[in-house]
């Protein structure tokens, strides 16, 4: 590669004390072409003295090392304000519990892998690993001054359809839509939101293992109970949801006016569980439900924010410069489907105001 494009490319260190492992990960990403592997760590002190020696754009990281874990060493990274770091983690409920602490403790993602290593796992890894590494990559070179970010990635201009504060009723259901830096963001909103007169569900982008875990380590931070929901489960005033990972629910509304959850199959949506089948569905079970799009990669709750703005309902969009990733909310933005474009903490108070109409 010419020392130009080299100069260009994502810079990687890759922490894993599996050779194996290491070696799998090195090969796909020098198959890139445009990201540049500039160490290897076996362990998370290793990747902290590495990432202070080499400078890299993007850390990818394994969980469970000896002398220092992935969680310990995304912490310190964190605090010393260093690269992004992903996690590479197992997709079992011990994995699934690790990668949360990990995101809480600062990582920005994580991409999934199953203990087997079958060649359709490591194929799955190559498709996540390449996509996230060079979004992050052009985050980090971007925020220090190394490079332009793309357009894509720029915030762009507000484009709201507000309602009339006059027709915004007291909500009888808040949907809300998110996926990459998720776990923070929803922390946040959920901890400055108070008990909601009416049900809260949430569709994060997680595999089937994450969500359960998930669901317990928010309730942690807020001091309220949060639960997994899936096909069945009723939908009561002041409950807050998360839907099961890796599947798709929708809101029905009963005979008797209660709401609950149903399975979706085959839905066809690129992500799950998906927040346009989310919001459709709430626009047309409950009679004044809210939407909210958080921070994420790609254009999910967009298709399902037009049932919502056929009605005239109000869909909150989290500003894409407060964004770990502004893709969401930039597609809402773009379409024409934001009435309002606020931080986290404003998104907030404006619910807490219709709230206690």
């Amino acid at each position: 590669m010419h020392a130009e494009s080299r100069n260009e490319a994502v810079r990687l260190l890759l922490v894993d004390d599996s050779n194996f492992m290491r070696t799998a990960l090195r090969k796909m990403m020098e198959g890139c072409g445009d990201v540049e592997v500039v160490g290897e760590a076996r362990n998370g002190a290793e990747a902290i003295r590495l990432f202070r020696k080499l400078k890299p754009h993007v850390i990818a990281m394994d969980l469970n090392m000896p002398i220092m874990d992935g969680i310990e060493a995304v912490g310190a990274i964190h605090r010393e304000k260093g690269p992004p770091v992903i996690m590479v983690s197992n997709e079992t409920s011990e994995g699934a519990a690790a990668t949360i602490r990990a995101l809480e403790a600062g990582a920005v993602d994580f991409v999934c892998k199953n203990s087997s290593f079958i060649r359709l796992d490591m194929a799955s890894i190559e498709r996540q690993l390449t996509d996230k590494v060079r979004h992050w990559g052009q985050w980090r070179r971007a925020a220090s001054g190394g490079a332009e970010p793309r357009p894509a990635e720029t915030a762009p201009p507000p484009a709201l359809a507000p309602v009339a504060a006059r027709r915004i009723a007291r909500p009888d259901l808040v949907v809300v839509g998110v996926s990459t830096g998720g776990p923070v963001a929803l922390g946040e909103l959920l901890a400055q939101m108070d008990r909601a007169p009416c049900p809260v569900v949430v569709a994060q982008h997680m595999p089937g293992t994450f969500t359960a875990g998930f669901a317990l380590s928010l309730a942690r931070q807020i001091g309220r109970p949060v639960s997994e929901g899936a096909d069945g489960t009723m939908l009561e005033a002041g409950t807050v949801t998360i839907l099961r990972g890796g599947a798709d629910h929708a809101v029905r509304r009963l005979a008797d006016g209660r709401l609950i959850l149903r399975a979706v199959a085959d839905s066809g949506e690129p992500h799950h569980p998906s927040a346009n089948i989310l919001f459709a569905s709430a626009a047309e079970a409950a009679r004044a439900p809210v939407a909210i799009i958080l921070t994420g990669m790609g254009e999910d709750g967009s298709g399902g924010a037009r049932f919502l703005r056929e009605r005239d309902l109000p869909v909150l969009v989290q500003d894409p410069a407060s964004c770990a990733v502004p893709g969401m909310p930039g597609a809402a933005i773009r379409a024409g489907l934001a009435t309002d474009v606020l931080p986290v903490g404003a998104i907030a108070r404006r619910l807490n105001s219709w709230f206690n109409r």
